[in-house]
Parts: C-alpha cells; structure tokens; sequence
C-alpha cells in the first residue's frame, strides 16, 4: 500500500492498521506468557535432573558402602580370632619359657638354698647374731661388690647428713652453729662407736664363719648372674620348636590365609560394582526419571517451538507495521487509543480520510493544550 493510497483511505484502512497492532499485542502478550512457561519448565527440567543425580549419588554411595562394611565386618572377624588366638599362643610360649628357666636354673636354685641354708646352720652353731648375714652387714665390713659400694654411701648420708639435719632442724629450739657442730660429733661418735663396737663383737671374734659365709654369698651371686644369663638366653632364643606352638602357627596361617581370601574377594565385589552394578543402579534411577523428564522436555519444546513461531509473528508484524504503516502516519499513531480516535473522527464526519483525520486530531490535541494552558 502506497502513501497516497493509505492517507486518501477512510476507516477500512484504520481498521486494517487496528487489526494488525490487536494482532501484534495478543502475539507480544502470548509471548511473554512463552517466555515465562519456558523459564520455569528450564528450572522444573534442571532441578528433576538434580534430585535424579542425587539419588544415584546417594544410593551408589550407600550400596558400595554395605558391600565395604559387609567384607570390613568379616576381615574385622577374622582380626579378633586370629588376636585371641596370639594372645593364647604367646601366653602357652610364656609358660614354656618360664618352665624351661625352671628346668635350667634348678640346680642353680638348689645349690643357692643349700648355701644359705649352711649359712643359717652355721650361724646357729656358732650362736653369731642374725645381722652379721645380712647384705648391709657385709657391705659395711667386707665390701665386695658395686652395691655394696652403693649401701655405704647411703648409710653415710643418713648417719652424717640426713640424722643431724634432722636433729638440729626439727627437734633443737634453737638454730645455733654450735648445736649443729655439737649434734655431727655426738652422731659421729655414737655411730662410730657403733660400728667399732659391732665389728670386734662380729668380725673380730667370728672372722672363719664370717669369712666362709661370705663365701656362700659371694657363690649366690655368681649363680644368680649365671641364671641371669640363661633367663636372657632362653627368653632371647628365636627356635620356639621345644614349646609346642605348631598347632597355633598351623591356626594363625589358616586365618590368615582367609583373609586374605576376604581382601580378594572384597576387592573383586568392587571392581564388579564399579564396573558393571553402578551402570545398572544408574539405568534404573533413570527410567524412574525417564517418564517424568520426557513429559517436561516435550512441554519445553511445544513451548520453545511455540514462542518461536510467536517471535516470528511479532518480527513479520513490527516490520509490516514499521514499512507499511509509520512512515506516512507517524510511529506515534501507532497505538490503540490514536487510530480508534481517528477511526471516531471519520465516523463523526469530521473529515473525508485519514489525512484529515490526522490534522483534525492534531488540532484537537493543540485547543486541549491551549485550554489546559
């Protein structure tokens, strides 16, 4: 339609223009409602999609976890026998260790009673004092070895430290120098006086029984050292063959081999979940879904095909209406509410076409300015 056409037409052709923009407002109406239907089946599709990828998330992980706990429960089964059963075996190799330094420190036993007991005859005999057979005894008159060194320091500290300190600090009233001094030289001399007293009594009138006893002690020692020694042989000796631990070992290696069954056959269950299970828990999660998911991706491609068809409308109309329409009329009398007044002015007979129609509009428009004014 020319120019000259279209301004010399009469309410046909408004009529036309108003059925074209009625046109193009129901099709820009439907496609904002598209618009809207489209984003929310996205977000219906994408949060169906979520919730399907959680659960196979969620029973993937729990099935693997039973298949792990169910194989973990046995080997932890297998932990605790094959625990109570080394308990056992060590507590049976306890009591053969501790049998067989019996066996080989007896006769050493036998002799060391036997040597004490000649001790105590001999001092009974002899009517000598039950304190001359005492370690402190020798230690204190016939040292002879490292403790003994030992006990005669500890004896000095008490007689010359601990005993006067004790004295002076917490029974005297008063602290004087002279009192301590006083106190170390009445400890001295009784001491002293003590031990000289006590070694002529003993030692000087008894020195043969003395003497020999000391030989008996000296001979405990060395056969104490010696079942020292073979305690720590025995206890070190690696062959356990002499204790009867076989059927033990026979036990343990049968458990143990178990196990070892149980890993394999634990680690098997999983390659095969992994492998082949997993497909499958996913394939059925899915056809769950599969129904639901269809009807809303086949909604969202009605809707999508819809609003492009809508799109496609409003693009055709909005050029039709831009080329054919508004260059002669002007965009702004391109609404609803100015071609139905000039449709209302060519009806009223106040113009013979639309180009009079357009300057009597306008000189309405210019009387209701002025007047407002």
């Amino acid at each position: 339609m020319d120019g000259s056409n279209l301004l010399s037409g009469g309410t046909d052709q408004l009529n036309e223009i108003k059925e074209c923009l009625l046109e193009l407002y129901g099709y820009q109406s439907n496609n904002d409602s598209f618009l809207l239907e489209e984003e929310t089946l996205e977000n219906s599709i994408a949060d169906l999609e979520q919730v399907m990828k959680e659960e196979i998330q969620k029973t993937t992980k729990k099935r693997r976890q039973e298949i792990e706990t169910t194989f973990d429960q046995q080997e932890d089964k297998l932990q605790t026998r094959m625990k109570r059963i080394r308990e056992k075996r060590e507590r049976s190799k306890n009591a053969k260790v501790s049998q067989r330094i019996e066996v080989e420190t007896s006769s050493l036993k036998s002799e060391n009673e036997k040597l004490k007991l000649d001790a105590k005859t001999l001092f009974k005999q002899r009517h000598i004092p039950r304190f001359c057979n005492t370690k402190l005894f020798y230690a204190l008159y016939s040292p002879s070895c490292f403790t003994d060194y030992i006990l005669i320091i500890i004896t000095l500290l008490i007689t010359l430290l601990l005993i006067p300190c004790g004295i002076y600090f917490f029974l005297l009233r008063e602290e004087r120098i002279l009192y301590l001094i006083l106190t170390y030289v009445i400890t001295v001399i009784f001491f002293g006086g003590w031990y000289l007293l006590t070694g002529n009594r003993t030692k000087g009138r008894f020195a043969e029984e003395i003497g020999k006893v000391r030989g008996f002690r000296r001979q405990i020692r060395v056969n104490k050292k010696k079942m020292a020694v073979i305690r720590k042989n025995i206890r070190k000796d690696r062959d356990e063959s002499a204790y009867g631990l076989q059927d033990y070992d026979a036990e343990l290696a049968k458990l143990d081999q178990e196990r070892s069954e149980v890993a394999e056959q634990k680690k098997t269950a999983l390659s095969t979940f992994d492998n082949s299970t997993y497909q499958i828990i996913v394939s059925e999660i899915e056809a769950n879904y599969k129904d639901r998911l269809s009807e809303q991706r086949m909604e969202y491609d009605k809707v999508r095909n819809a609003l492009g068809k809508s799109e496609e409308k409003i693009k055709a109309l909005t050029i039709k209406i831009a080329s054919e329409y508004e260059p002669f009329l002007g965009k702004e009398y391109m609404t609803l509410k100015r071609v139905d007044a000039l449709i209302s002015i060519l009806q009223a007979g106040n113009a013979a076409n639309i180009s009079e129609a357009v300057a009597f509009y306008k000189l309405t428009l210019e009387k209701e300015e002025g007047a407002v004014v």
